[in-house]
């Protein structure tokens, strides 16, 4: 049995080793190496003694790694720490940084619809934001801000 810990021990470590992960990330992938709850729990414990696994932690990282990468609204990033076991807390993300997000992810499509009259332009933009998550609020914002400053310029 003390092989086995540390053989899943040494697998658990590298598995960090590659990104943060979720406490439920690490439990599925004991469950895949080991039938053994005891030995399960005491690697999770053990992880967690040491501040390798910490789901506040996660969801934070998560967050930012998703707002530099594909910016995404709140709905659709509390979606996928769902699915990795993690429930995300309302102060993690306010409305002004959803807002920004929604305008980060915007700026990349201006360049193609810059020509598009308002109607055009506000549909396409509207269906690229809400497939990212987007409030109708935060959508709507955006939308007319980015609109506006590019047909001031």
């Amino acid at each position: 049995m003390n092989q086995d810990y540390q053989k899943l021990l040494a697998g658990c470590l590298k598995l960090l080793s590659l990104r943060p992960r979720s406490r439920k990330e690490i439990e599925d992938y004991l469950h895949k190496k080991t039938s053994d709850p005891e030995l399960t729990n005491s690697l999770i414990n053990k992880l967690t003694d040491l501040k390798l696994i910490n789901d506040e932690e996660f969801a934070r990282w998560l967050i930012a790694s998703r707002s530099r990468s594909r910016p995404r609204g709140s709905r659709l990033l509390k979606q996928e720490l769902k699915s990795k076991g993690v429930t995300m807390n309302d102060n993690l993300m306010t409305t002004n940084d959803e807002f920004e997000l929604a305008q980060k992810a915007l700026e990349k499509k201006l360049n193609l619809w810059h020509h598009l009259p308002w109607q055009e332009f506000r549909i396409k933009a509207w269906r690229f934001l809400a497939s990212r998550g987007f409030s109708s609020e935060i959508i709507a914002k955006a939308i007319k801000n980015a609109y506006n400053e590019r047909h001031v310029n």
